[in-house]
């Protein structure tokens, strides 16, 4: 019998699903910004399409909340698959139809980008945690992050290859394979986390706008949440830039070929699954916020020491460190988050009743940032007690000396 999250068939399904696709994935990760340089040998060309794709997080980002929360959330992951789908396949189509341009190849990337925005924070934010337990969740996010880091070692040589083989354009045809696993596993899952109407309020501007506003309101009220929103944002913003400029130093400066280039990601994205399958034994009996601040500081000094290398080798096992302290941190970052969510009918083991929205200090209590904060109340309580105790006897000291003296 299985232990862990993987008892549960769905989690299992879905962490197999996104090993497969995250293959796919892969070879569209190496063959666009490949393609971008071949046809321009400019990094600039290439930064740009990597910020035409993350748009979207910026734009979408925070009123696709608040459209998630409304919507069958299976619906709308079955609608991201096929989308997807259907954007990847336009590339290499363009090509044939002889319409095919830098232009649209930016405009497809934006709008496959506010895919993976919906797709990824519901899939993030609630799918994960409706298909395991509320302790479950370190453990379930190292094996579902180290599923979709295990594609890095297959991804990128199959990318490298198949360019080599067929060119970047028609690779995209096996990039479209990315979106047919999590497809066909969530038209036979059942719903995932369904609230009536009655819960919400209506779908309009104004009642958006209010639910941003009160959720950008609850994070910057918590100095925790406030740094860690910082620290995210500089560290995603970050990630992106220095892949693409990696891709570019190994295309460019280096002259490495498809392969060579998919290897040495490959080889990277095997040391990476490290980060994720550590992360959990990193952060137990310790606080969170520890433990936080220690990959974020490996993240930085590997990132650094990249910099001051001419050696390609060397480059790729900075920009692997870099990766490595990150995948810890982002496992660690969605625990506050993903306990909000409640068991669902896709648990077919345990089912449990949807907790109250707790207030922010209960909340925070029971994450493991929390952890020290426990640890300080007991202290005061057993304070408290040997207080009363104290007070206690000498009260009895006290009446037996007036009994004794009458």
């Amino acid at each position: 019998m299985r232990k862990g999250p993987l008892r549960h068939k769905w989690f299992a399904a879905f962490t197999a699903a996104i090993g497969l696709g995250s293959i796919a994935d892969e070879v569209a990760r190496l063959a666009l910004p490949l393609l971008v340089l071949d046809l321009t040998h400019s990094i600039a060309a290439a930064a740009t399409l990597r910020v035409v794709q993350s748009l979207p997080y910026i734009l979408f980002g925070a009123p696709a909340g608040a459209l998630i929360d409304r919507v069958d959330k299976r619906r709308l992951l079955i609608a991201c698959d096929i989308s997807g789908i259907a954007l990847t396949i336009a590339i290499p189509l363009s090509a044939i139809g002889g319409v095919f341009s830098i232009e649209l190849l930016y405009v497809i990337g934006f709008l496959l980008g506010t895919v993976e925005v919906l797709w990824g924070v519901t899939t993030d934010f609630s799918v994960v945690p409706s298909l395991v337990e509320e302790h479950e969740l370190t453990d379930a996010n190292a094996i579902f992050l180290a599923a979709d880091r295990a594609a890095r070692i297959i991804g990128p040589t199959l990318g490298g290859f198949g360019i080599a083989a067929i060119g970047n354009v028609s690779t995209m045809w096996i990039a479209a394979l990315a979106f047919l696993p999590t497809l066909a596993l969530f038209y036979r899952m059942p719903p995932i986390l369904e609230i009536s109407a009655a819960q919400m309020a209506p779908l309009t501007v104004r009642n958006v706008i209010h639910e941003i506003g009160d959720g950008f309101a609850f994070v910057w009220r918590l100095k925790v949440l406030r740094w860690l929103l910082v620290a995210m944002s500089i560290a995603n913003l970050g990630g992106v830039g220095l892949r693409t400029l990696m891709l570019y130093v190994l295309r460019e400066e280096h002259h490495l070929d498809e392969v060579t280039i998919g290897l040495a990601l490959s080889a990277s994205g095997g040391l990476t699954i490290i980060g994720s399958l550590l992360a959990p034994r990193l952060a137990q009996d310790r606080p969170m916020g520890h433990s936080m601040i220690g990959v974020i500081l490996a993240s930085g000094l590997a990132a650094v020491a990249g910099a001051f290398t001419n050696d390609w080798r060397l480059i790729t096992l900075c920009f692997t460190g870099r990766e490595i302290a990150w995948q810890a941190f982002i496992i660690y970052a969605f625990i506050p988050r993903q306990r909000d969510v409640p068991a669902q009918h896709a648990r077919p083991r345990e089912r449990r009743v949807p907790h109250r929205r707790a207030d922010l200090e209960q909340r925070i209590a029971r994450c493991p940032l929390g952890h020290r904060r426990r640890r300080i109340e007991r202290r005061r309580v057993r304070r408290r007690r040997r207080a009363r105790d104290h007070e206690r006897r000498s009260r009895d000291v006290h009446a037996t000396a007036r009994v004794r003296g009458a």
